[in-house]
């Protein structure tokens, strides 16, 4: 859709898995932990949080206070929704109560018990002294929405980034009832929900390409480096990594390189990963690029810099096949308003209004949904909040803005 800086999130049954994209590349990480085993391994830069569409609303004794999650009904029995005998409220159950799920959903092949989700969440009213299932249910939303919004700052705010300063894609087959919402919570405008977002995982499966990555500790000052230590170090890494790449058949002509390092000021504890532009190994004093790079990196974070010389910590190569050929998907132009397929009662802030529905299948590009209204598809829903409209773009996703009083 045009846009290079996102943040992105993916709502499942279970969980809720946020990552930071800059100029179309993920953040990497280089150490990420599996329940308490750190494992010290280059991946994506994702966090999770316990917030799905199956996660469990329960009020604790001790506290009266309402909680969602981590606990998860799972698929089997699932939400009471799903009407295979589960009892627990879910968040699924409360975007049932509040009409945000329509109770016929994939074409008539999925109905929604309405009524079990409804007694599920009215054990939340009890709990609570709520006048309704409805007000048990509008509770349950906003918590898991703040339960996401914690995650979505882990790869933010916490990272001095601006989540307004980026677009919100959201995917997985809950994230797109959840995305008006986050995007009004964090600021970050337009939300973004591609085509078949419950499935937009395995899509990126199928289009990753090959990657061989070497990295080396090094800890050495740039005072004691000469001017070509350091692209000595990279391309001899690279050649380690690009002869990996070659033995899975990937063609030394099909393979590209990014370069990365760790730098600190000598003396501190800890680094910052710098991308090394490989055009600063031919000039005269890659080093002096080096330290500028890091210097606005630096300042970016903490706001301050110091003195003191500069350390390598450790270098890194990666080596990338090609991407595998996807033909991208472009929409004829609209030919008259969107038509909905019917209209349906949705509770907001308290209120009961009519949201008209429409079939993702039917939209085509420059439609425009205004809300409230919900977009129905095979494997998610995406809700439309009333002052907001959806556009729809030519590659088929929609663009989730505030509509302009």
């Amino acid at each position: 859709c045009g846009y290079r800086d996102l943040i992105t999130f993916d709502m499942g049954g279970t969980s809720t898995d946020v990552a930071l994209v800059q100029g179309l590349s993920p953040r990497i990480g280089r150490e990420t932990k599996v329940g308490d085993l750190t494992v010290r391994a280059s991946s994506v830069d994702v966090r999770t949080v316990g917030a799905g569409g199956g996660s469990i609303a329960h009020v604790p004794e001790l506290t009266r206070a309402l909680r969602v999650g981590p606990q998860s009904a799972g698929a089997d029995p699932g939400p009471a929704a799903y009407g295979r005998g589960g009892t627990d409220p879910t968040v699924t159950d409360a975007n049932v109560v509040l009409g945000y799920l329509p109770p016929s959903l994939a074409g008539g092949e999925i109905t929604l018990d309405v009524e079990a989700a409804r007694a599920a969440v009215g054990k939340i009213a009890d709990a609570m002294g709520l006048a309704s299932p409805e007000a048990a249910a509008a509770g349950i939303v906003d918590i898991v929405n703040e339960n996401m919004l914690g995650g979505l700052r882990l790869v933010s705010v916490q990272q001095g980034f601006d989540p307004r300063d980026f677009a919100l894609v959201a995917f997985g087959g809950a994230g797109p009832l959840h995305a008006n919402a986050l995007g009004r919570l964090t600021g970050a405008w337009p939300v973004i929900v591609p085509p078949s977002p419950g499935v937009l995982c395995a899509l990126g499966d199928a289009t990753t390409s090959k990657r061989s990555e070497s990295a080396r500790t090094v800890l050495r000052r740039f005072a004691d480096l000469g001017s070509g230590d350091l692209g000595a170090i990279l391309r001899e890494l690279a050649a380690e990594a690009g002869a990996r790449l070659a033995q899975q058949g990937v063609a030394e002509a099909d393979q590209s390189v990014g370069y990365q390092v760790d730098v600190r000021y000598h003396g501190q504890g800890f680094e910052i990963g710098v991308d090394v532009d490989p055009a600063w190994l031919d000039e005269p004093d890659p080093l002096a690029r080096l330290a500028a790079a890091f210097d606005a990196e630096h300042e970016r974070l903490f706001s301050f810099l110091l003195g003191t010389d500069h350390e390598l910590v450790n270098a890194r190569a990666t080596v990338s096949g090609p991407r595998p050929q996807v033909a991208a998907v472009t929409l004829p132009d609209a030919d008259g308003d969107p038509v909905p397929t019917e209209r349906h009662p949705i509770h907001i802030s308290g209120e009961t209004v009519d949201a008209a529905v429409y079939d993702r299948a039917t939209l085509r590009a420059g439609h425009v949904i205004t809300g409230p209204a919900i977009v129905t598809e095979m494997d998610s829903t995406t809700l439309v909040l009333p002052g907001h409209a959806a556009t729809v773009h030519p590659s088929g996703s929609l663009l989730i803005n505030p509509v302009e009083a």
